[in-house]
């Protein structure tokens, strides 16, 4: 199996206390075919980063909740662009090694003591306070139907996700998942908020989602020493080589404490 390029990318804004985080989602290939050594995703979920934290620097000065879908509608807005200019649109593209370039993203700003957040499937945000989580961004996959793919080859499985699922609604109502297209109807999928009273937060993407359950990687963050990122390191080792499927795939983690 061919290795796949970076998709995930993140920023960390040098102005403001602002952060995002992306995950390419990787296109489908027949059996045989290398995959792009240059990830059209990847490079998706960059501008749509970029775009993110633009607009949230923009904004900063008088951020209010109103706004947090804003700033998710000007990445969106970049990566339609992006796929536009790719010559992805509804009409050409096949749903499969031919599909829109996309990316699922989790965000985090912090301004007067609140963490204004949003996150769009299985990108999250989770809050901690003395080592427990006391908030944590839905799960994206919540509408998907679970028997949707009984009976379908792998490959009509998948185009049938895309073409039918994504970012998909029915009379009003979510029935699948969503995912940075440039599509309007993305923002109907994004969970987003306040959050107060936590004082560590994590940004991260899917690759980190099963660490989030286990005790030990929670306790990382209660003292929040020097060693906090060999901490990390380190448990990823252990958990990668013990369960490589669960835990070892790519990831990335923002970690912010506002502690004093």
């Amino acid at each position: 199996m061919t290795p796949h390029p970076q998709e995930d990318y993140f920023i960390i804004s040098k102005k403001y206390p602002i952060f995002v985080v992306g995950d390419g989602v990787s296109l489908n290939f027949d059996e045989g075919v290398k995959y792009p050594k240059k990830s059209g995703a990847g490079e998706a979920t960059k501008i749509f980063c970029e775009a993110v934290v633009a607009e949230a620097e923009k904004k900063y000065d008088n951020f209010k909740e109103a706004d947090i879908k804003g700033v998710f509608e000007a990445g969106n807005t970049a990566v339609s662009e992006y796929n536009l200019a790719q010559g992805r649109r509804k009409e050409t593209i096949n749903y499969f090694d031919y599909d829109f370039f996309s990316a699922t993203a989790a965000f985090l700003l912090i301004k007067d003591e609140k963490a204004y957040w949003w996150s769009l499937c299985d990108s999250g945000v989770v809050a901690l306070k003395d080592g427990k989580v006391c908030f944590q961004s839905p799960n994206g996959w919540i509408n998907f139907p679970k028997d949707w793919n009984e009976g379908k080859y792998e490959k009509e499985k998948i185009i049938s996700r895309h073409r039918d699922y994504r970012n998909a609604t029915e009379n009003g109502k979510l029935i699948g998942y969503g995912a940075i297209t440039g599509e309007k109807s993305a923002i109907n999928y994004l969970n987003s908020g306040v959050i107060e009273d936590c004082d560590i937060f994590l940004v991260y993407t899917d690759g980190f989602e099963n660490y989030i359950e286990l005790e030990d990687f929670k306790k990382i963050f209660v003292s929040w020493t020097k060693s906090l990122k060999k901490d990390i390191e380190k448990l990823i080792e252990v958990k990668s080589e013990e369960n490589p499927s669960k835990y070892g795939r790519e990831k990335t983690l923002i970690a912010v404490s506002t502690k004093g």
